[in-house]
């Protein structure tokens, strides 16, 4: 029954898990090239969005819980940041978050892949709120009914 609930929530984990990388890797490159500790804020709201998630994916692991209301919440607001990176990188270039690349494009497509993973994780979580992730869902309640049915016996 833990593996069809862990499931669920893989898609969310991983894409997470992704997003806490970049944001790590993101904030190793800019504080080895940067003495500004506000540009250093963009990296690590990633990855305390990331550990945000991450740890309220765990507690809904262990708990009767299927909404990560916290994460869902967390997720919009990283969704305004990356717009507004995105904007900050396009009006001021590299030299804000990312004095490591050689064109700010560059730095709008890593924020513009960010916004593309939290857009996408908010998805899941809505489609997980909802049940109509109807595969993973079904598959939940097969293996629930089957643990009622041993305990029964």
């Amino acid at each position: 029954m833990n593996t069809a609930k862990w499931n669920r929530y893989m898609l969310i984990r991983y894409l997470d898990s992704g997003i806490f990388f970049v944001g790590l890797y993101w904030g190793v490159m800019l504080f080895a090239t940067t003495d500004s500790l506000v540009a250093l804020a963009a990296p690590a709201s990633e990855i305390a969005l990331g550990a945000i998630v991450l740890l309220e994916v765990n507690r809904v692991l262990t708990h009767d819980i299927e909404y990560l209301r916290a994460s869902h919440v967390a997720l919009i607001i990283g969704c305004f940041l990356s717009v507004l990176e995105i904007a900050i990188t396009a009006v001021f270039g590299k030299e804000a978050f990312f004095p490591f690349f050689s064109t700010p494009v560059v730095g709008i497509g890593l924020c513009a892949i960010l916004l593309a993973l939290k857009a996408l994780i908010v998805w899941r979580i809505v489609l997980v709120r909802d049940r109509r992730d109807k595969k993973r869902y079904g598959l939940y309640l097969k293996a629930l009914e089957h643990a009622g049915q041993r305990k029964g016996e």
